[in-house]
């Protein structure tokens, strides 16, 4: 299985497992099993905790 990294959409720093996060994205149209990693990377915004204040 690929290690799948998420970065912050922002600062671009790596964001550590167990660390909270805030994600903008839009409902899926299909319903299903996906692998939620890679959902959030290709679908979804990614802020840490931090720029999530920015934005």
């Amino acid at each position: 299985m690929f290690k799948r990294t998420l970065y912050c959409s922002t600062c671009n720093r790596e964001v550590k497992p167990g660390e909270e996060i805030y994600v903008k994205m839009k409902v899926p149209q299909y319903a299903g099993m996906v692998e939620i990693k890679a959902y959030l990377k290709n679908e979804g915004k990614i802020y840490c905790t931090d720029c999530s204040t920015h934005n």
